[in-house]
């Protein structure tokens, strides 16, 4: 039965090309069978969208499309055959979709997917759509159901915090010295992951010192900026595990040069610019261990169970809460000095019909 069955157009965020973010009016999607319409509530801000608005992303832009994929909503519509949610469930929306059949699916390696569609993604033609819209469509399987105390702006965060988690688990870090290179959003919640799997200590690097001391506020036990950690480098510290996840090729370089030599684990997380090179010289003067992360695998699931068992909150990410209706100003002129960490799109109650 539809929710809100009177709607019929909504509004999408389009990006027509670098810097051409448009509103549009279009017909109001409906599912098909094992389908589900969802009403979007929240949609996190991601550094991939503002690479795709500055047109720096590693996947060009090649046809208007709808960026967002940190998102969470309303079921507002069955498709025929759906039972494993109803009209009205709050849910996040799991961005993936992978074909379920080819051996890296079959492996449990569903994000290494070579046919893997991701919401808001220009990596694949035609690009996917994503959830900077007021209503999409996405398979029944796609929909995570959130429990009581839940609440939509969090089921939004389940997308980050996944990365997050994945990477954390890619190597032992219960009773290990942890550094992580890059305060952002992933680095932040790198750090929440590491904590609640059991390290030892855990250091937090950014080039501001607001965000780096922001992780020690929530948990970290060190703050860094890069020249502090430079000299911290230069005097003979060293980590059991290092996590960049800056996504530039200075902080890898740091990265790597700060892990212990001989034993040290260094997975780099943040995506580089296209045609970055890494500097394996330092991998070879430490016979360091280093590997990479895409993404997540597994699903949203994992990641609202581990906030389920760790009980630890991850709200206070979210430093800034923008009206859908005003979308165009957040991907406007470059943030000042001190952007907000992480950027929520709201959208209003009652779309125009």
């Amino acid at each position: 039965m539809p929710l809100a069955p009177f709607v019929r157009t909504h509004t999408a965020a389009v990006l027509a090309g670098p810097g051409d973010l448009q509103l549009h009016r279009r017909p109001r999607p409906a599912p098909g069978a094992g389908e589900v319409l969802v009403k979007i509530h929240t949609v996190g801000i991601c550094g991939s969208d503002a690479a795709y608005y500055r047109g720096s992303a590693a996947y060009a832009v090649t046809a208007p499309f709808v960026m967002g994929h940190e998102a969470s909503g309303i079921v507002a519509e069955l498709g025929d055959g759906v039972t494993t949610v109803t009209p009205g469930a709050p849910v996040a929306l799991v961005p993936s979709l992978s074909c379920g059949s080819c051996g890296q699916c079959l492996a449990g390696f569903d994000n290494l997917c070579p046919h893997t569609r991701y919401l808001g993604s220009a990596a694949v033609e035609p690009h996917r759509d994503g959830a900077l819209q007021e209503y999409l469509v996405l398979p029944a399987t796609h929909v995570l159901p959130l429990p009581d105390g839940t609440d939509l702006p969090t089921g939004a965060l389940l997308e980050p915090l996944a990365v997050a988690l994945h990477a954390v688990r890619k190597t032992p870090v219960a009773g290990r010295n942890v550094l992580i290179v890059g305060g952002g959003a992933i680095g932040q919640l790198t750090a929440v992951a590491a904590r609640g799997l059991g390290s030892a200590s855990i250091a937090v690097m950014d080039v501001s010192a607001r965000r780096a001391h922001l992780a020690v506020e929530h948990g970290a036990d060190a703050a860094f900026t890069a020249g502090e950690l430079e000299a911290a480098v230069a005097a003979g510290s060293r980590y059991d595990v290092v996590f960049d996840a800056s996504g530039h090729p200075a902080g890898v370089e740091l990265a790597l040069r700060a892990v212990t030599p001989g034993v040290g684990h260094v997975v780099l997380v943040g995506n580089l610019p296209a045609g970055s090179g890494i500097p394996h010289k330092y991998i070879s003067q430490a016979e360091s261990w280093v590997t990479s992360t895409l993404r997540f695998a597994g699903g949203l699931a994992p990641a609202l169970e581990f906030l389920k068992d760790t009980g630890l909150d991850i709200s206070w990410l979210v430093e800034q809460n923008v009206p859908f209706t005003d979308i165009l100003d957040v991907f406007g002129p470059e943030a000042g000095a001190h952007p907000p960490l992480k950027v929520h799109i709201q959208f209003t109650e009652q779309p125009t019909p």
